[in-house]
């Protein structure tokens, strides 16, 4: 069977595998098709026919918690639902059935010996180097533990690092894939460059542009904004029944703001203040008028005298920064300044081109001769690449580290689609009640 999964592994990589290496699968539901049977009563799923019980479920979930708690802190709950933990859980299992399903299948076996020797290895059961036994006896009361159960559990991991092993055996790069990705990650260009800076540049401004600015943005000027009760009376006429039930509409919708301008009056009876606690707003009938009490907030602004320097200052800044792109577009002389041969940080350190300006893909691709005009901080710039991409001299030290690096891509990227390969072949039923409330 494996060699058929390293066939089809090779088949399923894609070409940038250095992508896939990054991929995270998503939590499953159900996969496969078949008529393999489902949990039952006492398991939260099986795969291909095979129970996931709910004491497993249970450990892996207070696994994950942990984590999580380590990572987040106590109120990890407030950014990660219930049923998220679940689910996790529940694929961790599933893949590690996967995983010991190709094992038998495959005839795999771990010795006794194997798992003494790896678990006498393990340093929390150790004490001045040697196994200490009564660690060890601690460790699995602390955890409700049985040996035999620890041992089931350390020879299971044993088996799914031999299929694992199996599978990525020997990786290899070849040294053509080494020299293009040494040129990627720390070949170096040369660039011309002309900067225009938003200094450079003094715009006019007047009092209207102010004024509407100030007019449209009010928000931006906020001073404070508090709630207050309010009320609005109507007379029982057919007008007067007609104008409430307009006003009760935009209650409805939320348009409190602009029921204050239908001659709201703040709210004095405090027996309706007191209904009115906890809701948006009351509608009631009386003997002789139609209440509409509700709550609104009230804004106070900043007035345009004191924040008039900061509008001046963003108004001249925008224009600052369309005189500068309109410049740069229309530059076309020398360009007067180079940056020598720079490698990609030394290049975003010198020009300090915006992130939104995508600098790494100009920095690879962008060809010879060809200018560009890209926003950078504090202005434009118009720049060429003046040098192809090169790698004058290839580091020992820097090409062992990319070597390691492109073969663990390669094998966490063999890894990834061994476990698609797996989930796409296997019927996997889950016990409804995991997923309901309160479970």
């Amino acid at each position: 069977m494996l060699s058929k999964i390293r066939k089809n592994l090779r088949a399923f990589s894609l070409p940038l595998w250095i992508v896939a290496a990054s991929f995270v699968g998503t939590i499953f539901l159900v996969w496969g098709k078949g008529s393999v049977s489902g949990p039952s009563g006492s398991e939260v799923a099986t795969v291909n026919g095979e129970g996931v019980t709910l004491t497993e479920f249970n450990r892996e979930y207070q696994n994950i918690v942990n984590i999580l708690r380590s990572q987040m802190g106590e109120n990890f709950r407030k950014a990660v639902k219930e049923d998220e933990i679940k689910r996790i859980a529940l694929d961790r299992l599933v893949t590690r059935k996967l995983l010991l399903q190709v094992a038998r299948e495959e005839g795999f076996k771990v010795s006794d010996w194997a798992v003494a020797k790896y678990i006498q290895s393990i340093p929390a059961f150790q004490d001045g180097g040697k196994f200490s036994v009564e660690l060890y006896k601690a460790f699995l009361e602390s955890r409700h533990l049985t040996p035999q159960a620890f041992e089931d559990t350390v020879r299971e991991d044993l088996l799914i690092q031999k299929v694992l092993a199996a599978v990525n055996r020997a990786p290899s790069v070849s040294q053509f894939e080494l020299n293009l990705l040494y040129k990627e990650f720390f070949g170096k260009r040369n660039f011309g460059y002309k900067l225009f800076p938003l200094s450079q540049f003094n715009p006019e401004l007047s009092q209207k542009e102010i004024e509407e600015f100030y007019s449209k943005n009010r928000e931006l000027f906020k001073k404070e904004s508090r709630e207050s009760s309010y009320i609005l009376t109507f007379p029982k006429t057919p007008e007067g029944e007609k104008r409430a039930q307009e006003a009760y509409q935009m209650a409805k919708e939320g348009r409190f703001k602009e029921l204050l301008s239908l001659g709201a009056k703040p709210l004095t009876d405090k027996e309706l203040a007191e209904k009115l606690k906890g809701k948006d707003f009351i509608f009631k009938s009386t003997d002789g008028e139609l209440i509409l009490a509700f709550k609104a907030a009230e804004s106070s602004y900043k007035p345009l005298e004191e924040v008039k320097g900061e509008i001046e200052k963003r108004l001249k800044e925008e224009k600052a920064m369309e005189m500068a792109l309109k410049a740069a577009k229309e530059y076309k002389g020398e360009l007067p300044e180079q940056t020598g041969k720079v490698d990609l940080p030394q290049f975003l350190e010198k020009l300090k081109p915006l992130p939104t300006e995508n600098p790494q893909a100009f920095f690879f691709g962008a060809p010879v001769g060809k200018r560009e005009v890209i926003q950078v901080e504090g202005g434009y710039a118009v720049v060429e690449p003046l040098t192809e991409l090169e790698a004058d001299k290839v580091e020992k030290e820097k090409m062992e580290r990319l070597k390691e690096l492109v073969l663990k891509a390669k094998r966490d990227s063999d890894y990834t689609n061994l476990i698609t390969l797996l989930k796409q072949k296997a019927v996997v039923k889950i016990n409804p009640s995991l997923f309901r409330s309160g479970q």
